[in-house]
Parts: structure tokens; sequence; C-alpha cells
């Protein structure tokens, strides 16, 4: 049963493989520089502290500890040169160590180059946003699930590069107090204490105009300045000339159903589905009373949406959901949806939200009658003007003289 591991002075070891020693309390002491280590993953150990020494290990690019207990971590060890990885999962909680000569030395305010940290199930508390964690300013994907702090601080802003972040199933967080400049992904699943201004803020349409947003939140929100929202599970809009560079879309799940895992968006153009999927399944769950919202870009098509050949004047794009577990062919979710196009790659006469040929059907029924039949028809003439080639007004005018 091993306990303790002796001290290691093996400049040649490219491989280091403790994981599974359920008896093993601390790490060894690592004598001198060994630059052939890559990766270590530490697995299942009673490992709860690693020594200073661990930094000889100078190329290490990704550290992996699973299923730990209590782990203190060294707030220098974040600032190994070519650590870009950290991945912890399982531990009953995590201790952040100060070294003040380690501080001195490196300058306080020096980021570490770790893009990837991921510490899911973790008891992670709101001491952890202190001391360590405002090194990691460049991180790119930012894991912190199922844990349970209850506000994400304002230096949360100061990861200048977070592109993703996940705090989902984080029940007793409640508070979001900023939102990194470069953000794209959040998934906040479950996250039931979260205030609604919390929620607001990622509803904000400056937000996603600039960015190619895929949101998931808590509660059911339709923001008042989408185009078009139904109480359908699917929304549609009209295009013509070419597709809209940003059309952001929205699903809401009632109260009372949660959604399957393997609900997909689909998109039809004049009737013909196009084939997409995410390249993140965990954004697809939609639980009960919970919003989607993501930018249509965030999809991959097996067809360039951009290169698809429009055959009509005006040609209808239809974005729904669909339950794939059904037992014959897919079904649509109950659930309500939206659209919003942004315009300013498109211009307003390029893109309508109601039928146009709904219209022009209208006006080719009633043009035929007499003058009489007409006004007894009592019709809104300003909701059927349309582009005849002519003028309504006029024509009309003619005929009552």
């Amino acid at each position: 049963m091993l306990r303790n591991f002796p001290p290691l002075k093996l400049s040649s070891l490219e491989k280091l493989e403790l994981s599974h020693c359920s008896s093993l309390q601390s790490f060894p002491e690592i004598i001198g520089k060994m630059e052939n280590i890559r990766e270590l993953r530490l697995l299942g150990t009673l490992i709860k502290e690693l020594p200073l020494s661990f930094q000889n290990l100078t190329r290490l690019r990704k550290l992996s500890l699973l299923f730990c207990g209590v782990v203190q971590l060294q707030s220098s060890i974040v600032m190994m040169p070519e650590l870009t990885l950290i991945e912890a999962w399982g531990w009953k909680g995590w201790q952040w160590i100060k070294w003040e000569e380690d501080e001195e030395k490196n300058g306080s305010m020096l980021p570490s180059k770790v893009e990837l940290l991921w510490a899911s199930k973790c008891n992670l508390r709101d001491d952890f946003f202190q001391i360590g964690f405002t090194r990691f300013a460049h991180v790119i994907d930012l894991d912190l699930s199922n844990n349970n702090f209850t506000h994400l601080p304002e230096c949360i802003k100061e990861c200048l590069l977070l592109k993703k972040l996940d705090v989902s199933c984080c029940r007793q967080l409640r508070e979001i107090r900023g939102i990194p400049p470069k953000l794209k992904h959040f998934n906040a699943t479950n996250c039931l204490s979260l205030t609604s201004s919390s929620i607001s803020m990622f509803l904000n349409q400056d937000l996603h105009e600039t960015r190619k947003t895929l949101l998931l939140l808590p509660g059911s929100r339709n923001p008042e300045w989408f185009n078009h929202t139904s109480y359908r599970p699917s929304s549609s809009f009209w295009i013509r000339n070419k597709f809209p560079g940003k059309v952001l879309c929205l699903f809401v799940a009632p109260k009372d159903r949660d959604i399957s895992d393997y609900v997909k968006p689909m998109l039809l153009i004049n009737d013909k589905v196009y084939v997409c999927f995410f390249d993140r399944l965990k954004f697809l769950k939609l639980g009960a009373e919970h919003t989607f919202l993501f930018d249509l870009r965030n999809l991959i098509f097996t067809n360039n949406l951009y290169e698809v050949p429009l055959e009509n004047e005006w040609n209808h794009v239809k974005v729904t959901c669909f339950d794939l577990t059904a037992a014959s062919m897919p079904t649509p979710v109950p659930i309500q949806s939206g659209i919003h196009v942004f315009k300013q790659e498109n211009s307003d006469e390029d893109i309508m939200f109601n039928d146009p040929y709904t219209k022009k059907r209208e006006l080719e029924m009633i043009l035929p009658l007499s003058p009489s039949i007409i006004l007894d028809l009592d019709l809104n003439f300003d909701y059927l003007d349309f582009d005849l080639g002519f003028d309504l007004d006029f024509d009309l005018d003619f005929c009552f003289c």
C-alpha cells in the first residue's frame, strides 16, 4: 500500500503514472528540472498538496487531478511556463496557498498561460475567486459547473479572452457581477437562485449584436426587442437576394416539461431541410422553464447557407426544434420560439416577418371584384398594399369615380 513516494531525480523521465494509488498522500519532491513530462494525470489519490518543487516539471502542459480530497494548490503552480490546461473533477474542496516569495519574484499581476480551466464538482466556494483565480486572465474555456459559490465576482470581467463559461447546476449562484468582453457561450442551466437582474444582463441586445452568442438561461424569457416570437415550436421569416448575415434564435421550454437530450434545431428554406448540429452537445438539453438563445452561426450545416440558391423572389426560412427520440419520425417539441434578424448587413426591404405571398393572394382575389363589393368587405388597404407594378390607391380611386 503506497503512502509516500521517494524524491524523483530523473531528467529523462517521459511519463509518470500515479493514478489509483488510493493511499498515496503526498506527491514526490522533484529534484532538478524534468523537461520531458508534458501531461500528468492523478486519479483517485489522497494527495492534498503539490510541493513547490512540482514547478520543476518545466514543460508540463496538461495537469489532471480527478476524484481527490481537499486539495491545497499553490497559486504559483498556475504560473508554470507551458501549463495551458488544468482539469479538476470530484474534489471535496479547493484551497489556494499564497507564497509570498513567489509573488515578489513574479509580480502580483502577472497572468498565467492557462487557457482551459475545468473545475466541475470541486465544492468551490466564494473564496475560490481570491488569490489564485486572478491569475487566470488568459483563460478561454472555463467550466465551474456543479459548485457551491454564491456569486461570480466583478473580476470575471478581467478574463479578457474568455469565450466559454459553464456554471450549470450551481444551485446557490445568485449574482453575476460582470460579463467578460469576449464571452460567447454561457451555460447557466439549473442556476435556479440566479437573480432576475443577472439574467437580464445576458438578454441585452447590444451583447448579441456584437458577438456570436449561445446562451442557456433559467426562466422563461422573451426579449422585447426580438422581431418575432411565437407560442409554437417554430418561427419564420422571408428573405430575398441573400441569406442574412446574423440571425438570432430563441427556444423557451414550458414550466412542466423537461426536453429530451436528443432535441435538435432544424432549419428549412422553402421547405427543404438543411441538416445542422452543435459542436457541443451539452447545450442541447433544455430543462423545464429554461431559455435557449443562440446565433444561427453556432450551428454547423452540411451546406453553406450563404451558397444555397434562393429559388424565389421571396424565400421562406423556418427555424424549428424537433425531438429525435420519437419512434417513427422527428416530432415538433412543444416550446415557444422566436427570431431576430440583425439588419446591419441587409436592407429592411430584403427581410419580412409576414408572408408576402399571402398579401399578394388577397389582392389577386379582390381586384376582379366590383367597387361596391370591395367597399362591403371593409378591407384594410394599408395592410394589403403590395408592389404590383402600379399605384394601388390611384387605381381604386379611379374605380370609384
